[in-house]
């Protein structure tokens, strides 16, 4: 049986390698902006209830070109402790510029 030692050292090691989860949603042909910006959500309680995050940033042109939904160690880590009642994740995103169509350059 490993003593505490041994346990705060291998808590110690998991944390510092940063273990994390990313998941990346892209669109095939996308024509991307250049900020990424970022939300933070969570369920409750089995996703009974969860927040719900806007692209706010994006609703000049209502495209989201990418997607990505992070979960850190740490926060896998309150998941796993809350047996599933608190999930926690952050959410990055670019939003997609609006196409200018084909046309005549004026001269």
């Amino acid at each position: 049986m490993p003593n505490l030692r041994t346990c705060q050292a291998m808590l110690l090691a998991a944390a510092l390698l940063g273990g994390c989860v990313s998941h990346n949603l892209r669109v095939p042909q996308p024509v991307v902006g250049e900020t990424l910006h970022q939300a933070r959500t969570r369920a409750v309680g089995w996703g009974v209830s969860e927040d719900y995050a806007i692209a706010d940033k994006c609703a000049d042109t209502n495209r989201i070109a990418e997607v990505q939904v992070r979960t850190s160690f740490f926060q896998a880590l309150a998941s796993v402790l809350t047996l599933g009642l608190w999930q926690p994740a952050d959410i990055r995103y670019r939003c997609g510029k609006q196409e200018t169509g084909i046309g005549e350059i004026p001269r």
